[in-house]
């Protein structure tokens, strides 16, 4: 099989593609794809056959409370915070109920989600959502709990869960998990692009939800995550199961 990681941005700059292909117990990481295009994601993405995943470092959605509150906005009707104060109220549109489990899970040490509603997250969605809808017309459709062959990812919660700490460094991926091949040349190459190496992570938790050993939302968070997006975090010292 093979896993796909995408590391997206608003633009192709700094976009970043990992592919790791799975052979029995070991796998190998191929040369990372680095400014890709629309274009570019669109090939690899549709490219997966069956028993393929792809991870997406990028929210799938926006939280429902700001959708509401921008529809009011649009059509005229009351503001939802009327009667509230402002910053009261703002602190409910800005994170998605993903974000919050996750953080909760990752523990008060862990850094605060950023938004997708209100910090330049927003641009790098407004793409994936521009995306989603052509792999829809070209016949993949994404479901944003993560249930079919795509599945939104953390990566910098994964090298958490998996102890691989800070800063990237594929001698410490690579120690934490001695079954995947890399030449010296291509780690050289994911060593020199923080996005880059977070594209593999990407990767590497794709196979985990590959595997079942990330979670579905349960049944009180699968509506809301059929809008917002869901996080696929994989459990902590997980990594070794991969192989």
């Amino acid at each position: 099989m093979r896993t796909v990681g995408i590391d997206l941005a608003a633009g192709p700059r700094t976009t970043a593609a990992a592919v790791v292909v799975w052979e029995g117990s070991t796998a190998v990481v191929e040369p990372p794809r680095l400014r890709c295009t629309d274009e570019d994601l669109l090939g690899l993405l549709t490219g997966l056959q069956p028993g393929d995943r792809a991870g997406i470092d990028c929210p799938f959605g926006w939280p429902i409370p700001f959708i509401e509150a921008v529809s009011a906005h649009a059509a005229g009707r009351p503001w939802p915070g009327r009667g509230t104060e402002s910053a009261v109220h703002r602190a409910t549109l800005r994170l998605r109920r993903t974000d919050l489990l996750t953080h909760r899970a990752l523990g008060a040490g862990a850094r605060p989600p950023l938004s997708v509603s209100f910090d330049r997250l927003g641009a790098t969605t407004a793409r994936w959502a521009h995306l989603a809808d052509a792999l829809a017309a070209r016949g993949l459709e994404v479901e944003r709990t993560g249930a079919g062959s795509v599945v939104e990812v953390y990566p910098a919660a994964a090298r958490l869960r998996w102890g691989l700490g800070s800063p990237r460094s594929m001698e410490v991926l690579l120690g934490a998990a001695p079954q995947l091949r890399c030449e010296p040349g291509v780690r050289e190459l994911y060593d020199s692009s923080e996005h880059a190496f977070d594209a593999v992570i990407a990767a590497l938790v794709a196979r985990a939800a590959a595997l079942g050993l990330t979670a579905l939302p349960e049944e009180q968070d699968r509506a809301t995550a059929e809008i917002e997006g869901w996080i696929h975090l994989p459990p902590e010292g997980s990594l070794p199961r991969l192989f």
